[in-house]
């Protein structure tokens, strides 16, 4: 079952953000103290939320639905 968008966690929400900003993997995983694979999970998980298939579309859709800017 998947949860509605507005229950993106707060790492995911963040991790989405800095995505959202052009920001690489590494460098999220750089300001979170966490490896690469887990913001790679983070953004998964954020889409697969999101409904969405790319990484563009649930930036898209956190920005219409109001859940980063």
């Amino acid at each position: 079952m998947t949860q509605p968008p507005d229950r993106l966690t707060h790492t995911e929400r963040v991790c989405l953000q800095s995505a959202a900003r052009g920001k690489p993997l590494a460098m999220i995983a750089k300001n979170f103290s966490i490896c690469p694979k887990s913001v790679e999970q983070q953004l998964q998980s954020a889409r697969t939320k999101l409904m969405a298939t790319t990484m563009v579309e649930a930036i898209a859709r956190a920005m219409k639905q109001g859940l980063i800017d």
